[in-house]
């Protein structure tokens, strides 16, 4: 689960799904990669 995760946070940083919100003029933007699997979950906060 920690693997899809870390992909999960690759993904945001690939895509630039933070784009928008950089532009509008945020700066402090907290990134979170979420798994599941099953009735499991796993959060990991990214840089």
């Amino acid at each position: 689960m920690e693997k899809g995760c870390t992909e999960a946070l690759g993904q945001i940083e690939k895509m630039h799904y933070d784009s928008s919100l950089l532009n509008e003029g945020y700066t402090d933007i907290t990134k979170y990669g979420i798994c599941f699997y099953k009735k499991e979950c796993l959060a990991v906060k990214g840089d």
